[in-house]
């Protein structure tokens, strides 16, 4: 299951989405996936948190690979937190319906949740983010 986050930028959503990550330890593994090692110190140890840069992730094909590799290489994940998957890949979000699309099958085949971050107010979301609200 996909949830958002979601507000303009300089909005707190980076703040929110690390504290739901450090109350979710109790239950299952956690990974934090962000694009930048600024956050390293705020999210529990107990968090398995990733700087996506520092593996070349650059592609949205990538950017899945990659989170299929964290589930094949651990079956206790239960959540995935992502904090500016569109930075990431560099698109913007109206133009990643196919990887919200492939990202929620992944989900719902692994029974995890995946939390994301989204910067832009509900009002404006396209159509295929909707029904992750």
């Amino acid at each position: 299951m996909i949830n958002l986050i979601y507000g303009a930028k300089g909005s707190g959503k980076t703040k929110v989405i690390i504290d739901k990550a450090n109350v979710t330890v109790s239950s299952g593994d956690t990974v934090f996936i962000t694009d930048t090692g600024r956050y390293m110190f705020d999210v529990k140890r107990d968090v398995r948190f990733i700087n996506a840069k520092d593996f070349d992730i650059v592609t949205e094909a990538g950017f899945l690979g990659f989170v299929r590799g964290q589930l094949a290489g651990n079956s206790d994940i239960k959540h995935i937190f992502i904090d500016g998957a569109h930075r990431l890949v560099n698109k913007q979000i109206t133009d990643m319906e196919d990887f919200y699309t492939k990202l929620d099958a992944i989900a719902d085949k692994a029974d995890i949740d995946v939390t994301l971050t989204v910067s832009m107010d509900k009002e404006e979301f396209p159509k295929f983010l909707k029904k992750y609200l």
